[in-house]
């Protein structure tokens, strides 16, 4: 299963750890999930966590670089303007699109709203145990 996380999901591991730690490592340990990324997820983090949060250049590199070394990025081959409200969003559909997913995790309501695009899924982190057996 192929797996799109959104940037909320990786800030928030980044700042907390917690819920969002135990969620990533059942990902992580799942043989049969593989997470799907685009460089412009990657862009989006690293400019969140040098602007809103302050991080230095150095942690957010050993960051992104850690979620490079278990993630698989994908090329986007298709713009996808679905969500008008926060046009941000739609790059999440675009990497989910372009890495051919079957889900989508987001706490942001203008996704979970969607419920899924294109038959691709879309979850809120806390219900991901409902669809997907965590290990």
């Amino acid at each position: 299963m192929k797996v799109v996380l959104d940037t909320n999901i990786y800030i928030a591991l980044a700042l907390q750890g917690d819920f969002t730690e135990d969620l990533f490592e059942g990902i992580i340990k799942n043989p049969e999930v593989t997470i799907i990324v685009s460089e412009e997820i990657f862009s989006e983090i690293h400019r969140k966590l040098k602007i809103k949060f302050s991080w230095i250049e150095e942690d957010i590199d050993l960051f992104i670089s850690k979620m490079r070394k278990i993630s698989d990025v994908v090329r986007i081959t298709e713009k996808v303007v679905e969500i008008t409200r926060d046009p941000d969003d739609n790059k999440i559909l675009e990497c989910a699109v372009s890495g051919e997913a079957d889900l989508i995790v987001s706490s942001d309501q203008d996704l979970i709203k969607l419920k899924a695009f294109r038959g691709i899924g879309i979850v809120h982190p806390k219900t991901l145990s409902w669809t997907l057996p965590l290990k």
